[in-house]
């Protein structure tokens, strides 16, 4: 069948084009409608080239929200009609990190659109094993917020001393992980951007206080620190605000090698907490957070694009002014 598609063809370049794949589920599977896809931060470094280990030419996408509308045989925990959003996390099962049930650390893991192909076409196959029911009642557009706010749920999970807490970026990630602690009834999160327009949503999200970073004094003031930049000068940063036995949880991702004050976090015990995807239980507590109300996504969506002019949305993904740009599938 044929389906229209989203792929990096080359460095910079998006196209929309139409290509013939075949649509038959198998035993444990199904076809899905895609309703939204997001565009995420590492997808844009995919497009210039400046991921660690994906380059183009790629079919993108990693962030959906969908419709099935067919199962194919032995399924029957899905049925046609129901809304559905993707874990684009794809792990073996039986390495020892997945028998533990830690499978975002998985020893072989996969994810759709870096090392598996991504999922922004019209139309596609998938497991059921990969799936999440989410209300009829939520929006697809919101339920495409899933995934990101997923990244902010199981980071937000990996310290408990919430007690004063710094967020160092302010991008969609920055701001899902404030969701995320802020869901978690941490005290006090200062998040620090260098756009005001961030700034301000962050407020408007629940930040305590908001800094750029000029303001802040980078001395140690934070029980945690989550780094969700990637870079050597907000790690520097990161490590010289937390306090004694604190942590530093890193969540952006680094195009290379960065160092640490390895004397300091010795001598104070301060933990360095890598956070890696999530786990499918993150995932379902995003979805019931959105769901409730307790989180609005929507103030995350900057701007929804039909797929037809899905080079400008990437486009407009790259402004400073933009947080999380959706493009509608169907």
């Amino acid at each position: 069948m044929k389906v229209r598609q989203i792929a990096f063809e080359a460095l910079n370049k998006v196209v929309v084009r139409t290509v013939e794949v075949p649509l038959q589920p198998g035993p444990g599977e199904v076809v899905l409608a895609s309703a939204y896809l997001g565009i995420c931060g590492s997808d844009l470094h995919v497009l210039h080239g400046r991921h660690p280990w994906t380059k183009p030419p790629v079919v993108t996408g990693h962030e959906l929200a969908a419709v099935v509308e067919k199962v194919g045989p032995g399924v029957h925990s899905f049925v046609p009609g129901d809304h559905v959003v993707l874990n684009p996390l794809f792990t073996c099962g039986t390495c020892r990190r997945c028998c533990l049930g830690s499978f975002n650390t998985c020893e072989s893991a996969k994810v759709t659109g870096y090392r598996l192909p991504g999922v922004a076409q019209t139309k596609l196959v998938m497991s059921t094993r990969q799936l999440h029911r989410v209300p009829k009642e939520l929006s697809l557009d919101k339920a495409c917020l899933v995934e990101p706010l997923t990244v902010g749920v199981h980071a937000s999970s990996l310290f408990d001393d919430l007690e004063d807490v710094l967020v160092i970026g302010g991008g969609p990630i920055g701001l899902c992980v404030l969701l995320g602690l802020r869901a978690r009834g941490a005290a006090r999160v200062t998040v620090v951007e260098p756009i005001a327009f961030k700034r301000d949503l962050a407020k408007r999200l629940g930040a305590t206080d908001v800094l750029s970073p000029n303001q802040l004094q980078v001395t140690p003031n934070y029980t945690a620190c989550f780094e969700c930049v990637g870079g050597q000068s907000t790690m520097n940063v990161a490590c010289g605000c937390v306090l004694s036995g604190g942590c530093v949880v890193v969540v952006g991702i680094s195009s290379g090698p960065i160092s640490v004050p390895l004397p300091r976090m010795q001598r104070f015990e301060i933990r360095m907490q890598g956070s890696g995807m999530y786990l499918p239980k993150d995932m379902d507590r995003a979805i019931q957070l959105i769901a409730s109300g307790q989180v609005d996504v929507a103030r995350l969506i900057s701007l929804v694009r039909p797929l037809e002019e899905a080079p400008e949305a990437y486009l407009a993904a790259q402004s400073a002014e933009s947080v999380k740009v959706l493009v509608r599938m169907n």
